[in-house]
């Protein structure tokens, strides 16, 4: 929302012979945020636009002064392009182009996310140039969390605001962290989440019941990740960690997708087994460490191809904060890595390098 409802705002309120006391009282709030509202610091929720509007007998665009969340097939445009930006590597493009988007349409919480998004992206460690990165960008991505909050009722702005809570964790603002923390859910078990199934039935439960079983899905992923780099594991218990999630992973695709061929996170699981050769080539495990090292190879082709495919249709993108692509990654991030030179010289681990190499290029 833009300095234009203010000034628009306040204009009406005068036209209509209104004091600021007497408009808080017609739409139940303080005086304190109506002159917020006037002054630019604070806006109404979004729901109460069309009330405001009734009321002083002039639509919502004429409201907020600028154009109203319309025009879907330019946003849609944008937001295919942004994506086609993040699945080719072309991060800081995307960030112009995100940035451009939300000038244009202010009050689109989609395009908004997708900036954040490219963003925090720019600030995380995976991304050359982070530490600038964050010097430049963190009070940006801070305004622009906040912004969309404010833009979306309360269920829309749970993911925003865990976006918000990472991001001030992740720069050790654990007070600012606290806070948005205590604004959201405090339990899983006593809400709708484990329970809705219970009262649907047929196809309509089926689904139901696949969704919920992802969503737990990514919620213990991330509990494990988590876990695993901070308990002070040993090795092997590293190793028995790693094996359990993939394997966890590989039983709710079956149950959660009609195809668990095609939902297979090719990016992780390549991760994940590069990962694991080198815990065991820790371990002096060399038959082990070469198994993961070729699995690994074989999960990254695929992710190519999925996401040169991804590319076309400028779904299920990923922020990718680098134009190599996954096989120059792990040839390069680790596979050149001192932790693997007790398998250097093998047969097995020859042919992962050369083909992992030979595939490594710029994202399309």
């Amino acid at each position: 929302m833009s300095s234009a409802f203010s000034e628009r705002f306040k204009q009406l309120r005068k036209k209509s012979d209104l004091t600021q006391e007497q408009v808080a009282e017609i739409f139940h709030v303080s005086p304190q945020s109506v002159s917020r509202w006037e002054t630019g610091s604070n806006y109404p929720d979004t729901d109460m636009l069309p009330h405001i509007a009734i009321f002083f007998k002039v639509t919502v665009d004429d409201l907020l002064g600028t154009q109203r969340i319309a025009g879907e097939e330019q946003t849609k445009e944008y937001t295919l392009a942004i994506r086609s930006l993040f699945n080719s590597g072309q991060l800081y493009q995307a960030i112009d182009m995100a940035r451009k988007a939300c000038k244009e349409y202010p009050l689109h919480v989609g395009l908004h996310y997708h900036f954040v998004q490219a963003l925090s992206t720019a600030c995380s460690e995976q991304t050359p140039g982070f530490a600038e990165n964050t010097e430049k960008y963190r009070d940006e991505i801070i305004a622009i969390c906040e912004r969309i909050i404010l833009l979306s009722d309360y269920k829309t702005s749970l993911g925003h605001r865990v976006q918000l809570l990472k991001q001030y964790a992740a720069w050790g603002m654990k007070a600012e962290a606290k806070k948005v923390l205590e604004t959201l859910p405090t339990e899983i078990w006593d809400s709708q989440e484990p329970w809705v199934g219970l009262v649907l039935e047929g196809e309509e439960w089926r689904k139901n019941q696949q969704h919920r079983i992802l969503r737990a899905r990514y919620l213990l992923e991330y509990l494990i990740r988590d876990y695993l780099a901070k308990a002070g594991l040993s090795t092997m218990q590293k190793i028995e960690f790693r094996q359990a999630k993939i394997q966890i992973e590989s039983l709710i695709d079956i149950i959660a997708y009609d195809d668990p061929e095609s939902s297979l996170n090719h990016l992780e699981i390549a991760e994940e087994y590069m990962l694991l050769a080198e815990s065991f080539c820790d371990l002096g495990d060399k038959t082990q460490a070469l198994e993961y090292v070729a699995k690994a190879t074989t999960h990254a082709l695929h992710h190519t191809e999925v996401m040169d495919a991804m590319d076309e249709e400028g779904s299920g993108y990923i922020a990718w904060s680098t134009p190599r692509n996954l096989p120059w990654i792990l040839w390069q991030d680790h596979l050149l890595k001192p932790a693997f030179d007790g398998i250097r010289n093998e047969k097995d681990f020859i042919a992962s390098f050369e083909l992992l190499q030979a595939n490594s290029r710029e994202l399309k």
